[in-house]
């Protein structure tokens, strides 16, 4: 039987991304992908096309977000990091992510346009 246990790279990439008035141009989701594993996890979902993040490339669907501008999302729950991505005033906004190692299913859950 194949495991779906959603896992990501240890380390932290940090990307400073330019806010303007369209916002950081992705939007995130809160998942899991079993009831015991990994619940409450958010991670980016997709691209506004033309947006902030596609324009830059780094940031990519799968991307697991844990601080903005040095707060700790890790174990927020969704309303809390679409708050936190929301209230980013204009200009450079840093964002730290995790890589996923392997290819996961995920339960949709919620999902929140930034």
């Amino acid at each position: 039987m194949l495991s779906h246990q959603a896992m990501w790279e240890n380390e932290i990439q940090v990307y400073e991304l330019q806010k303007g008035d369209s916002g950081l141009g992705f939007s995130i989701l809160d998942y899991q992908v079993c009831v015991c594993v990994c619940a409450g996890t958010k991670t980016t979902r997709e691209q506004q096309t033309g947006g902030l993040a596609e324009r830059d490339g780094r940031l990519l669907p799968g991307d697991r977000l844990m601080f903005v501008n040095g707060t700790d999302l890790s174990h927020a729950s969704l309303d809390q990091a679409v708050r936190v991505l929301k209230s980013t005033a204009l200009g450079i906004v840093r964002i730290g992510v995790t890589k996923p190692l392997t290819e996961v299913l995920f339960k949709r859950i919620q999902c929140a346009p930034l």
